[in-house]
Formats: C-alpha cells, sequence, structure tokens
C-alpha cells in the first residue's frame, strides 16, 4: 500500500491559542527533514512517539543532496584510529543494504598506488566487518579486498593504473530517496510533515524550550507549534537555530569559525568502476553513475554565513586543477567536460583549524539540560552510513528526556516504506519480464528508485500513453511528476526534478521535458502562466553551471 505524504496543516499543529494558553504538545518537534532529521523522526514515531518534522526547505535537500552517494565503513578513518567509528560504520552498512534494497548496492572500488599502510588498512576493515558480511539478500554479499594487476587493474580503472587494490563498499544511488523513503517511514507511523516551513526562534517559557515560532513560506502565516522536546537537526544551520533568539543563544556556544565545503562534477564516464585518488590534502573518486562519473568531493574551508554559500566557477575550476594534477588522466579535464555540479556544506562536530578533511565525521548530541535549558536536544556530524544508529541512540535519550518507556527499536532489521522486497535483482527481472509492452528501462528504474511502489506508478502511466513516454535514456516517465506532487509532498519543479525524480540531476534538462513536466504540475496544482515561468527559470538555474565566483565573504 502507498504511503502518500501531504504537508502537516501548520494549524492544526499542536499550539498556543490566542491567549497563550497551550494546547496539548507533541511529544517530539524534529527542526529538519535532511538524513539525519528523517531517521530521528523515523525511530521516534516507530517507538511510539507523536512526532512533528518541519524544514525550510524540501525533504533531503543542501547538504544531504551534496553527497558522494556512498554508504561505506570510512576507510579513512582508521588513519585517525577510530575503529569504533569505523565497525559501527562497517555494521550500519549492512543494515543498510537490509532495510533498503532498492536504494543500496555493491560498490567495487579500485584504490590504487597503495603501500603497505593501504593493505594493512583493508586488512583491518575486513576484519571488522567480519559478522556483518552476510546480507539478506545474498545478491549484496561484499567480498574482502584482493590485489589486482596489469590488465585487470587497468580495465578496472584509469590505463596508468598498473597495479592496486579492490575493495567493497556500498553505493545508493539515489540518495533523496533514501531520504524520503525514511521521512515516509516516519509518516506510516503517524509523523506530521511540512517543508518550506522555518522556524525563526525557539518558544520558551521558563527555563524550558516548549516548541518553535514557525514561518510557512508557501503562504505567508506564522504560526506556534509546541512540543516536548525539540530536536535541532538543522545540519549546517544548527548553530543559527540556537543563537536566532536571546533566550536559546546562551546554550549555542561560539559561532563555527569555519565548516567544510565538499562539491562533486559530473562528466563523461572516466572509468568503469569508482577509483579513489589521495592527494596531499584529501581525497576524491571517480564514481560511475548512469553513464557518467561523479568526482568528488572536495574538502574546502569555508568561512561565510550557512546562508551564503553557493557552488561557485571558482570552486569548480580549483577542482579540476587538483583533478589534473592528482589522477593523471590521458587528457586533461576542463571545464567543458562538467556536465553538472551540486555541494554543500558539512555539519562537522569539530575541525582541526583549517584541516576540515581531518576533522571527526562522528556524530555528537547534545542536551542542552546540561546548559540549564530544558526540553531541547541538538544533533550534529554523522554521515548517511549512520544516521539510523544516530536516531536510535538519540530517541534513547529522548525517551529518557520524556520519562517514557518507549517501544524498543526495530528499525535495524524492518524494511523502510516501500522497500520490502528481499531478492531485488529476481523481483527487477519478474517486473521486467510482466510489463513487456513497457520499455524495460522504465520498469527497471521504477523498481529501483520506487521499490513496492513500481506497480501503482505503472498503473498511472498505463492511465494516459503521455504518461509513460521515456523522457531520458534511463527511462523517466512522466507519471513520475504526477506521482511526485501528489503523493511525495513536491511543491515546487525543483524538488521534482532534483529530488523525486533524477530529471534534472544530470544537468539542464531540455526544453521540451521542462515545458510537458511544468504543464503537469501546473494543472495539478494549481498554477497560474507566471508561477509556471517561475519554476521553470527555477531549475534552469539550479541545474546550469554557475558563472560567478566566490565572494569575499566566503573566505
Amino acid at each position: 500500500m502507498t504511503t502518500t505524504m501531504r504537508r502537516a496543516v501548520l494549524d492544526e499543529l499542536p499550539a498556543v491559542d490566542g491567549r497563550g494558553v497551550g494546547v496539548p504538545a507533541v511529544d517530539v518537534l524534529v527542526v529538519g527533514a535532511g538524513i539525519t532529521g528523517s531517521a530521528v523522526a523515523y525511530e521516534a514515531a516507530s517507538r511510539g512517539l507523536s512526532v512533528v518534522v518541519l524544514d525550510k526547505g524540501d525533504v533531503g535537500a543542501a547538504t544531504s543532496a551534496a553527497t558522494g552517494k556512498l554508504i561505506h565503513g570510512g576507510l579513512r578513518y582508521l588513519k585517525k584510529l577510530e575503529v569504533g567509528l569505523v565497525y559501527e560504520s562497517l555494521a550500519e552498512r549492512r543494515i543498510m543494504a537490509n532495510i533498503a534494497p532498492p536504494y543500496v548496492y555493491p560498490c567495487p572500488t579500485v584504490l590504487p598506488n597503495t603501500g603497505l599502510v593501504e593493505r594493512l588498512g583493508l586488512t583491518a576493515y575486513d576484519v571488522l566487518a567480519t559478522g556483518w558480511r552476510k546480507p539478506w539478500d545474498p545478491d549484496k554479499t561484499l567480498p574482502r579486498h584482493r590485489h589486482i594487476r596489469g590488465t585487470e587493474a587497468a580495465r578496472r580503472s584509469v590505463p596508468e593504473v598498473s597495479e592496486a587494490l579492490l575493495y567493497y563498499d556500498a553505493i545508493m544511488p539515489d540518495p533523496e530517496r533514501l531520504t524520503l523513503a525514511f521521512l515516509r517511514s516516519a509518516v506510516a507511523h503517524g509523523a506530521q510533515v511540512a517543508t518550506y516551513a522555518q522556524v525563526n526562534e525557539l518558544l520558551v517559557e521558563g527555563t524550558a524550550v516548549v516548541g518553535a515560532r514557525v514561518h510557512d513560506l508557501l503562504t505567508g502565516a506564522e504560526h506556534t507549534v509546541r512540543a516536548r522536546v525539540v530536536v535541532n537537526a538543522a545540519g549546517p544551520w544548527v548553530h543559527d537555530l540556537l543563537s536566532a533568539s536571546a533566550t536559546t543563544a546562551g546554550v549555542a556556544g561560539p559561532a563555527p569559525q569555519v565548516r567544510s565545503e565538499g562539491i562533486y562534477l559530473l562528466t563523461r564516464q572516466l572509468t568503469p568502476q569508482m577509483t579513489l585518488f589521495y592527494g596531499k590534502h584529501g581525497h576524491f573518486s571517480f564514481a560511475p553513475w548512469r553513464g557518467h562519473s561523479m568526482i568528488g568531493p572536495t574538502e574546502t574551508p569555508y568561512h561565510g554565513a550557512v546562508d551564503d554559500w553557493r557552488l561557485t566557477l571558482r570552486s569548480i575550476t580549483d577542482f579540476l586543477d587538483v583533478i589534473n594534477r592528482i589522477a593523471h588522466l590521458p587528457q586533461p579535464l576542463t571545464l567543458a567536460d562538467v556536465q553538472y555540479a551540486w555541494g554543500g556544506l558539512r555539519p562537522l562536530t569539530e575541525t582541526a583549524g583549517n584541516d576540515t578533511y581531518g576533522a571527526s565525521r562522528a556524530s555528537e548530541t547534545v542536551d542542552h539540560a546540561r546548559d540549564g535549558l530544558e526540553g531541547l536536544v541538538t544533533v550534529a556530524g554523522g554521515k548517511y552510513t549512520t544516521s539510523r544508529a544516530f536516531a536510535q541512540h538519540t530517541v534513547d535519550l529522548l525517551g529518557r528526556k520524556l520519562r517514557t518507556q518507549v517501544r524498543a527499536s526495530t528499525s535495524a532489521f524492518t524494511y523502510l516504506d516501500g522497500c520490502a522486497i528481499p531478492r531485488l535483482e529476481p523481483h527487477v527481472q519478474a517486473m521486467v519480464a510482466q510489463h513487456r509492452h513497457v520499455d524495460p528501462r522504465t520498469v527497471e528504474l521504477l523498481v529501483r528508485h520506487y521499490g513496492t511502489d513500481a506497480p501503482a506508478l505503472l498503473a498511472l502511466a498505463a492511465s494516459d500513453p503521455a504518461l509513460a513516454e521515456p523522457l531520458d535514456d534511463d527511462g523517466e516517465i512522466l507519471a513520475q511528476v504526477l506521482w511526485a506532487v501528489r503523493h511525495e509532498m513536491a511543491p515546487h519543479l525543483t524538488d521534482v526534478f532534483l529530488r523525486r525524480t533524477g530529471l534534472g540531476t544530470l544537468g539542464r534538462p531540455a526544453d521540451d521535458v521542462l515545458d510537458r513536466a511544468a504543464r503537469l504540475a501546473a494543472t495539478e496544482l494549481g498554477w497560474e502562466d507566471a508561477r509556471v515561468d517561475e519554476e521553470v527559470a527555477a531549475v534552469v538555474a539550479a541545474t546550469e553551471l554557475p558563472v560567478d565566483v566566490r565572494t569575499p565573504s566566503a573566505g
């Protein structure tokens, strides 16, 4: 059964009445619908707590969308002796593959130019993964690492690589939909969600946070939402939220002096399998994705305000210089080779001066009761791989704070909503065979991107031939646009093109695809012509390469 996500009606959420008298509050208000906030919402709702999620943007936007799409143990964390983090990450790597089979896949990775340190590191990696190697679906078993050389090394990587180590992690080709699956799972357990709902400040009574004041960016209305505990999961904005009012600024601590900018470039496919390259100040990879190479990430110190950050042409050209120095490609990459680029700021828990590459990726939970302010928990740092475990630990804390006996966690052994497909590859083949009248690219894409909702999408496409015509080489169809606005709470065309589908994630879409999608969304959402033009312009701006340079405030 499809879980339809509908935007919470902010007027109907627990609030204060006209006399300032509180009405019953929800247990947990989560501020932020990225992967961390969505995972916390699912964990809390599935364990019996009432939950509201608010985000000033879309689900899984900002930092959660600025990802290299890996579910990994964190091989480089071993260099800092973060053995506990690596062990947890390897366990969660398997759990993610188990509970989200349409979204997580084995990823062979080539590590060239290795020495004794790398060999020892991968041996330790394999040892730590022992016991976490066998997945529910045997097709997703990850082999141990091995040494490759000669023809095999060149075939799996760039031709200049004569020997390397081959090891396996996992990749999530569509992290935006994985985030959506976590939030859908929260909704399936009763959580209420409102995107484009900006929390301007936290509501404090006495020495306790009891909710938040919210500006509805879609209607312009102001609201107050009450909660017994507020979870600040705002990613790079966690400090901004705390410092937004005098009452909570005292627990915010000093503003971060530096954040880590990470960007990715999309080019023609350069390697058949993921290849890692290490340089003096960081690392990046060439990862095959949708017939292209995804190159990244960077690790660049950023000193400006979070809201001022923008992807810049300077960041792209600087990264191209680094790639050409380290990767030793037969032909250097130029700006003309870059089809699309994206990025964001990482919510690190600490940094070592400007060494954002060396900063820990461990997650951090702060109960502000230690600062004398009850009812407020900040969660920061972390990564996709450990988001479920981080959420489980956070909800354990929330249960203690609420003095409530929350149910035991089941998220480690329960499929995410829409993901209950025990053997994915045979299921894909069976669906393609069952729907011979549909382009097989489309059937396969729908199963891998929508899981158990694929039959409903195919039925929607069958209702109108225009909805079933492929729009790109991957086989995406117009029915996905209609599905996004009807069932997946996508109020803007950018949400549809960048986070519900892949129609915009290879760069600027064709004009006819933009026009057809916009007209369909307009009919469904009641847009006037001027609104259609605005929505199309926003997609174009988001999918074209930037032409500006870094502003002085960015350092």
